[in-house]
């Protein structure tokens, strides 16, 4: 049998461990939600070895996230540097032949034509509205639709140039904003 002398002892032991467990308990519903997350799960790290190239991507401009379309920058990485070559083949891809590879490997999407069949499917979008994914067209040189590139975000675009084949550039660029002529979103 125990002695009044152990039973009181083991009474603080206990109480000792219900704040030791209470007060963390206590703190998180006192403290504001934003700090919650100290004292809760880490979130999530976004593990950039899931994606091809990342490295590459962040040399030209584009921080890719785990709010970004992983599948899109996976199909890309391995197109990049493909030779331009009109009426794409398997040696080289033009700017629709690129838009329609990737539209299809990563959406699923079977775009039929060029440039400016590729317009024709779209929704217009305003310039300022334009999201990873969407399409910008442009009439270089030309009263119509001859070329199309596909917007990554922060102001980075990947297009088949024919004087480069498939590269990142820069929509503010000036002779992109020259000869831009509307920004368009593939009716999924």
């Amino acid at each position: 049998m125990k002695s009044p002398a152990d039973i009181k002892h083991n009474a603080q032991i206990m109480k000792i461990i219900l704040v030791i467990t209470a007060f963390p308990l206590v703190l998180l519903m006192l403290l504001p939600q934003a700090h919650k997350s100290f004292f809760l799960f880490q979130e999530e790290v976004f593990d950039t070895t899931q994606i091809a190239g990342y490295s590459f991507f962040r040399e030209n401009g584009i921080e890719i996230t785990s709010e970004n379309n992983i599948d899109l920058f996976n199909a890309l990485y391995p197109l990049m540097g493909t030779p331009h070559r009109s009426r794409a083949g398997r040696d080289g891809l033009d700017c629709s032949g690129l838009v329609k590879k990737l539209y299809n490997e990563v959406f699923g999407a079977n775009l039929k034509g060029g440039s400016r069949d590729i317009f024709r499917m779209t929704n217009e979008i305003l310039l300022g509205e334009v999201e990873e994914a969407d399409l910008i067209f442009f009439k270089i040189n030309s009263n119509q639709i001859n070329h199309v590139g596909i917007y990554l975000g922060n102001n980075k675009f990947v297009h088949s140039s024919s004087a480069s084949g498939v590269v990142i550039n820069d929509f503010s660029e000036d002779y992109y904003q020259r000869y831009f002529y509307k920004a368009g979103r593939i009716k999924l």
